[in-house]
């Protein structure tokens, strides 16, 4: 037996699994009749370098991450005396349901024990050790009268692990990332770190994490580990069978295959590959009738994108990163000049700034709070558009010029029209669309190309049918 620096005596086991942990030997972690998980073991060395603050592990199912979590923690608290660390996910009641249990099942088969060693108060929601080191339950969930998480603002920590990170606003991760490296750091020489744990989701972890790290971008104190649950070789023969079975093929890409561009809200109201068929669309439906489009950005902090338009196939794209109304309006009525399209088919979004284009260049306005057109069941005019244009992306008659656009503004385009999702339905029942500053935490950006997309729908509704012989009817020809 050994002891410890409180003269509470430790297995001699335990005493020798915390000094390899140290030591940055993690094989009694890792490697199970003489298999190892490369993966985990590559996880554990990142969590405990001076190289690396943040790390996002998994994206797929199956991968060990909660235990990895929970291995990583209950050993940085064994190995550093007094030092303060977290846990988070969405709601309390996931991790004592779920992730706490797995906190129990770790130190059962490291010989950790219950209540010698280590208590849970569930009452403050903490695990606390006997060498004075403790972890911190914490409710991550979003609350609108704490956005910016200022519940955590003046807490210290060591470091942390967001579990489910798929599950947990932005704003949590960017709070509790200025948390860490704040508690007995300097004295044990430990760099502050945070884990995020997660399955593929479009959110911030999309934009934050794995767009870098693909495009070779990823700031060098970060680091993407993905990890697919083929590259575990502890888990269920069954477990995979059964991700391989499922008919949800959703549900297959992300939780088998690990891929992120699939999204699996059941609020979302195209499917990705519906979304990818309007790249190049040959079914897309072409009339000869031009349209522009224009979503004008906001005091510069947005582009602007402007689209024109052949039926529902788009043949001209620009977009506008930083510029002055002037040179949009330029523009615009070089395309109206280009294409022949008369004032009343181009549209701009009116609100900020576009009122002032809309009003030089005498074309439509399109107010997006405004009432839904045709008494139709619609919170505002830009979610029935919104819903519109769903249907016109499933019934494969928007298209896009495939030589218009590069494979990042592909990525973009696909990224912002997978947000047109449903949302909560108002106490009259009225369809919403998710708003704006939801689809800002989830991206990281305004969806300007959603937005340019669907203003083409008001036409829907706004359709100007001129027959042939309209001077004959009106007698200005015999």
């Amino acid at each position: 037996m050994a002891k410890s620096n409180k003269d509470i005596t430790l297995p001699m086991a335990l005493a020798v699994k915390i000094e390899l942990f140290k030591r940055g030997c993690f094989d009694f972690i890792t490697t199970l009749n003489g298999v190892k998980h490369e993966k985990q073991e590559s996880a554990l060395k990142i969590l405990t370098d001076h190289e690396h603050v943040e790390l996002l592990y998994g994206g797929a199912a199956g991968g060990a991450k909660s235990w990895t979590g929970a291995a990583w923690l209950m050993f940085s608290c064994l190995s550093y005396p007094g030092t303060k660390w977290f846990c988070g996910r969405e709601s309390l009641k996931r991790i004592t349901q779920s992730t706490l249990i797995t906190f129990n099942k770790v130190a059962a088969a490291y010989g950790i024990e219950r209540e010698a060693i280590y208590k849970y108060n569930g009452q403050l929601n903490y695990i606390e050790f006997y060498n004075g080191s403790r972890i911190d339950m914490l409710d991550l969930r979003y609350i609108p009268s704490d956005s910016l998480y200022e519940r955590y603002g003046s807490i210290e920590y060591t470091g942390g692990w967001i579990e489910e990170g798929g599950e947990v606003n932005f704003g949590a991760y960017d709070t509790l990332k200025t948390r860490i490296g704040r508690h007995m750091n300097d004295q044990y020489g430990l760099l502050r770190k945070i884990l995020i744990t997660c399955n593929p989701k479009k959110n911030w972890m999309y934009q934050v994490f794995y767009k870098p790290a693909n495009k070779g971008e990823l700031s060098p104190h970060m680091y993407y580990l993905p990890c697919l649950v083929q590259e575990n070789p502890f888990i269920e023969k069954d477990y995979i069978e059964a991700l391989s079975s499922t008919t949800d093929k959703v549900k297959k890409e992300r939780l088998l295959k690990g891929n992120w561009d699939y999204d699996d809200s059941p609020n979302a109201l195209c499917s990705y590959d519906a979304i990818m068929a309007i790249f190049g669309n040959i079914l897309a439906i072409k009339t000869e009738v031009k349209y522009l489009t224009a979503d004008i950005a906001r005091f510069g902090s947005d582009f602007a994108r402007i689209a024109v338009w052949d039926g529902y196939n788009i043949i001209d794209l620009k977009s506008f990163p930083i510029s002055k109304t002037t040179e949009i309006q330029t523009y615009i009525k070089r395309c109206q000049y280009k294409y022949r399209i008369p004032n009343r088919n181009c549209i701009a979004d009116e609100d900020g700034v576009g009122g002032g284009v809309v009003d030089n260049c005498d074309i439509v306005g399109f107010v997006n709070n405004s009432r839904a057109l045709k008494d139709e069941n619609y919170q505002n005019l830009q979610t029935q558009c919104g819903y519109k244009l769903a249907e016109h992306i499933n019934d494969s008659d928007i298209g896009v010029d495939r030589d218009l656009v590069t494979n990042e503004d592909v990525e973009q385009i696909a990224l912002e029209l997978g947000q047109l999702q449903t949302w909560d339905a108002d106490s009259d029942g009225k369809l919403k669309l998710k708003p704006k500053e939801e689809i800002k935490n989830d991206i990281g950006c305004s969806p300007d190309w959603r937005d340019m997309f669907l203003m083409r729908c008001w036409f829907d509704y706004n359709e100007y049918n001129i027959p042939e012989n309209i001077e004959r009817i009106l007698g200005l020809s015999d």
